[in-house]
């Protein structure tokens, strides 16, 4: 019990900053704030439910867990966002001025239309085109890749990793014109988020539950509204009854949808009573493991072997599994679990938890991670300023820069080393980026003549 008690005093610590956070969106945030309120999110919300559990879950029992290493894992994560905090604030004004939310929502609302929405069309038939040639529908699990995935082409392969990424950014260009939009304009681009929007997340509810909050956090800063009214907490009820509904389906069919091949008719169940079984996604919270647990069981280790770090190797082999087989067709990477495996020496099926930046700096280089992952978040943020700085004028393009690394910092549930799939892309866009400025002045150059 002492576990559990723990767990919901410090989450619900975590729950009081979010809320001062959430009180500051009419006077406007910036990319710091966005990303300290997901991972506020992620270690207040989530152990808090948690901590209401008496109960093991896939993993762990908390019940009679250290609370000394639970108070360590907060104060990690706490120390390391007043560091980011505290010296984001010195910052320079105009790279500033670049990351505040209500810039970032106007240059969105100025990328191109024509490539906003053939992007649009290409993510809502790849889904289509993947069940009909392939058989896959959404996530591939193991059994099922171990059999088709040497068969899969690589294009269709390189699409799905990056198919989430695009989702995200489309949903950014729609939900920007939305704001700034008027009058039938903004119907328009209404109706297109809302057929966008289910499709795509059939990929996982990490991804509908991200959009929510991203979609709400921008319309409270761009109207300067204050959250804390009742007409606010009405419109909340209402999402979350709709998170939770669409939640009661994802679990309902999940199964059905996960698997490669027709889908099963006889299996598919009656989608309003689907819809309506709460407890399939209670059963599913109750035992579906969160992100923080993954720093729970980095630090829990630590706490009697401080010694117990990988020196770096997980963080080696993410950045030789981000290079494309294209660049290097034969070359072999370990991938974490595995690595988390070895080193606990337990099954990997015990460690199947999203790997965060804070518990993969921790098991990675110990307790330098509290000054290297401020150094990450603060590097990527001014690249990030210096990005939308320099396409300034190309607004598209610092739509895809900026949204590829908000993506980034918003997936705090699978962020450990995606960093350098983050900076693989954004070495891509700046090579695009490069043809389009040569392109523009060659055509300039011909004009003129």
């Amino acid at each position: 019990m002492i576990g559990n008690i723990s767990l919901l005093l410090f989450s619900f610590f975590f729950i009081c900053i979010l809320i001062i956070y959430l009180a500051k969106l009419q006077s406007g945030l910036d990319i710091i704030d966005i990303y300290i309120i997901f991972v506020l999110l992620h270690f207040g919300l989530y152990p808090f439910v948690r901590g209401l559990y008496f109960g093991k879950d896939a993993i762990f029992d908390f019940r009679d867990c250290n609370p000394l290493v639970i108070a360590l894992m907060f104060g990690q994560v706490l120390l390391i966002l007043a560091i980011i905090r505290f010296v984001s604030w010195y910052f320079p004004k105009n790279i500033a001025n670049y990351l505040n939310i209500r810039n970032m929502i106007q240059q969105w609302s100025r990328i191109n239309k024509y490539i906003l929405l053939f992007i649009y069309v290409v993510l809502i038939l790849f889904p289509i085109i993947s069940y009909y040639k392939y058989g896959v529908k959404t996530y591939i699990m193991q059994d099922d890749f171990e059999r088709i995935g040497k068969h899969l082409p690589y294009w269709f392969t390189s699409v799905r990793t990056i198919y989430p990424h695009l989702s995200f950014l489309i949903f950014l260009g729609l939900f920007s014109y939305i704001l700034k939009s008027k009058g039938y304009r903004q119907c328009v681009w209404i109706i297109l988020t809302i057929l966008f929007v289910p499709i795509v997340t059939i990929y996982g509810r990490r991804f509908f539950l991200a959009m929510i909050v991203v979609a709400a956090i921008f319309w409270f800063v761009e109207k300067r509204k204050n959250i804390f009214q009742l007409k606010y907490l009405k419109v909340t009820l209402v999402l979350v009854c709709g998170f939770f509904l669409f939640s009661n389906l994802f679990q309902a069919y999940r199964e059905v949808f996960q698997a490669v091949g027709p889908v099963n008719l006889e299996k598919l169940k009656n989608p309003f009573e689907a819809a309506i079984n709460f407890n399939a996604t209670i059963d599913n919270l109750k035992r579906r493991p969160g992100t923080w647990e993954f720093n729970f069981l980095v630090l829990n280790n630590q706490f009697s072997k401080p010694n117990m770090i990988t020196n770096g190797k997980i963080n080696i082999e993410g950045f030789k599994s981000s290079i494309p087989r294209f660049f290097w067709a034969g070359k072999q990477f370990t991938i974490i679990d595995e690595i988390l495996a070895e080193l606990y020496h337990i099954k990997q099926s015990e460690i199947d938890i999203g790997k965060n930046l804070f518990g993969v700096a921790q098991v990675d280089f110990g307790y330098l991670a509290i000054l290297i992952v401020p150094i990450i978040i603060l590097t990527i943020v001014i690249v990030m300023g210096l990005l939308i700085k320099i396409t300034i004028q190309y607004p598209t393009f610092l739509w895809l820069f900026a949204g590829n690394i908000l993506f980034f910092l918003i997936n705090i549930e699978e962020n450990g080393n995606e960093v350098f799939y983050m900076v693989r892309y954004i070495f891509i866009m700046l090579i695009l980026f490069a043809i389009y400025l040569v392109s523009q002045k060659i055509y300039l150059m011909l004009t003129r003549k």
